[in-house]
Parts: C-alpha cells; structure tokens; sequence
C-alpha cells in the first residue's frame, strides 16, 4: 500500500494508492483512495468515480515485452541508443524538481515539490535519460511492493525547448520508458501502470499520449476511486477555480 500526505491549497489530503482500507475518520478528513484493487466482498465509503489507465503485465519474458512494442517503438528506442542517451534510476530529487517543474509551467499543469516527495519516501523512485550528462527526459514512478505494481507520476522532458531536437528527445522518452519497463520486471514487480488514460478525448495533445502509452503492448483498464464527502465537495471547486486540478 501507498499511502502519503499531501497539500491541497493550505488544507491537507491523505491519498492511498491500490489498497482500501476503511477507517470511521475517513467519512469527515479530506481523502482520497486511487485505483482501488482489493475490492472483493468489501464496503466502500466515499464518493466513487471511475477512471482509466494502461497497464502492462511484467509477468512475460523479456523477449515477449519487447515483440510486442510497436515496430516505430522500437526502431526509435535503438536508434537513441546510438545517439548515445544513457537511462538510469537515481534518487536525485533535487535535480528532478526543476526540471519537472519547468516542464509543468510550460504545459500549465501542476508542478511538484520536494517536501511532497520525501513524504512519499521510498515508494518514489525516480529515472533519468541523459546525452552528454544533460537531462533530456524523467520519469517518477510510486512503487508498490505489497501489490506489485509501479504507477507512472510524473513525465517530463524538453521537447518545448525549442533550442532542442524534439525528434532526440521524443526517442529518449521512448528509450527512457523501455528501460523502466524492464527495471522493474528485473525488480520483481507484476504490473507497470502508465498513469492514466484520457477517455473519449478530442484533445490531440491527450490523444497522442494515450497513443504513445498504448504503444508498449499495455490495454485500458478502468479504475475505481474513492473520495471522502469533504474532499469530493473541495476539490469540485478547485476544479472551476483552478484547471490544473
């Protein structure tokens, strides 16, 4: 189970990741249950709302995962190989922050911060790909041992940095999400979960991630979520002050 606190304007939220487990406190504190898997013969409290995301069975062999990348994948995941792009996990939050976070001001989307990280602890894990020793894209991943499963949290790269090849760096986050997917099959984990899916989008920005995310061999999977009566009420006034939530 993942589960951590984090700020939602100056009030705080809990937010629990893949496992429910009800406590009375939770009908009057601020608190969300994401991607609920153990729902076998047990009774939610909340408000339920459904979502989408990709996920990708870890359990196949190496082989096997990678036969069923697209063809364009994984012409341009060799590719960024010879351009020289190096992939690798590294606890290196304050180099990740910045670079997320310019990334989200570009993207007018919500940025991340380091005290939000270090609550999360552990469960975070962090991955790079770099040319000559200069971030070209990153990933954040919440990783759960109990459940085995690694969620996608944050993506980020410098394909709005008109001052950069956006080919080079669209094959790096190829490369990059490759080697994730096959660090944590090395790691033991069952299910690799791309971090959501836009259904029934008419955006072609949401609609070319959904693409890119379907492109590694992963189906659509509904989710379930749940939220205290508290946080459903808060957060459908965030919606309309605020677009990034």
């Amino acid at each position: 189970m993942i589960s951590y606190q984090k700020k939602f304007y100056f009030l705080t939220v809990r937010e629990t990741w893949f496992t429910y487990k009800h406590r009375l406190s939770n009908l009057f504190t601020l608190n969300i249950h994401s991607h609920v898997k153990n729902k076998l013969n047990r009774k939610f409290f909340g408000v339920k709302h459904n979502s989408w995301t990709v996920e990708l069975s870890l359990l196949p062999g190496t082989e096997e995962l990678l036969a069923n990348f697209r063809n364009t994948v994984k012409q341009e995941i060799r590719k960024s190989e010879k351009e020289g792009v190096v992939c690798s996990f590294e606890r290196d939050v304050a180099g990740f922050v910045p670079f997320y976070n310019d990334f989200a001001n570009a993207k007018h989307i919500y940025p991340t911060n380091s005290k939000m990280i270090e609550r999360i602890g552990n469960n975070f894990h962090i991955s790079f790909a770099k040319l000559n020793g200069e971030i070209l894209a990153a990933h954040s991943y919440l990783v759960d041992d109990e459940t085995g499963i690694v969620r996608l949290f944050h993506s980020a790269s410098r394909r709005l940095d008109e001052t950069y090849d956006r080919n080079v760096i669209g094959r790096s986050n190829k490369l990059l999400t490759a080697k994730d997917i096959f660090y944590f099959k090395e790691k033991g984990f069952k299910v690799m979960d791309f971090g959501g899916y836009a259904e029934n989008t008419d955006n072609k920005s949401l609609q070319g991630i959904n693409e890119f995310k379907l492109s590694f061999g992963g189906t659509k999977v509904e989710c379930e979520n749940y939220q205290s009566l508290p946080y459903f009420l808060l957060n459908k006034i965030a919606t309309k002050l605020d677009r990034r939530f």
